[in-house]
């Protein structure tokens, strides 16, 4: 049986670093629209009582809550300190990236995203943005040596050919 946000409350006050409480208080309150700040506030808080072995897992929770509350400039600075904690964490580094194209920080983000490549030789989805970067920062050669290999990558697989002639149509 699950415990009532109150209960997490108390639960939490009585035990500030009860990581497990902290976590699903974060949780909760996060589900819900108005209150994206107040979970920022709670994932802080987990961030700062979880064990350094969990720390990379925790700032990329509460980076996801930043970006859900609309503070893209501090879950950017959220995600390089999770990628400074775990290099090989694949999702902090493709959220990172995908924040940093956002904002038009192109090279930067042509970084994290190889980087991810390096990571997972299979995701097709950093291999798009880096064809969107380089697009940006007109390196067409670039973008279409990336552009094939995606292109190789859906061999057989009708989402990637789809996804690969709509990249096609948007270069043109």
């Amino acid at each position: 049986m699950s415990l009532t946000e109150e209960e997490l409350r108390v639960r939490v006050g009585v035990a500030p670093r009860d990581t497990e409480a902290l976590r699903e208080l974060a949780e909760r309150v996060g589900r819900h629209r108005g209150r994206k700040d107040e979970a920022v506030g709670i994932w802080l808080r987990y961030v700062d009582a979880v064990p350094s072995s969990q720390k990379a897992e925790a700032l990329l929770a509460l980076a996801r809550a930043q970006v859900e509350a609309r503070q893209n400039d501090e879950a950017i600075e959220t995600l390089h300190h999770c990628t400074t904690e775990d290099p090989g964490i694949f999702a902090g580094l493709e959220l990172l990236g995908e924040l940093l194209r956002q904002v038009g920080r192109f090279e930067e983000a042509v970084g994290v995203f190889e980087r991810a490549v390096e990571i997972d030789s299979d995701a097709v989805q950093p291999r798009v943005a880096l064809v969107s970067c380089f697009d940006a920062l007109s390196q067409p050669r670039e973008a279409e040596a990336v552009l094939a290999q995606v292109r190789a990558m859906g061999t057989g697989d009708p989402a990637v050919l789809a996804l690969v002639r709509e990249l096609m149509r948007r270069r043109e």
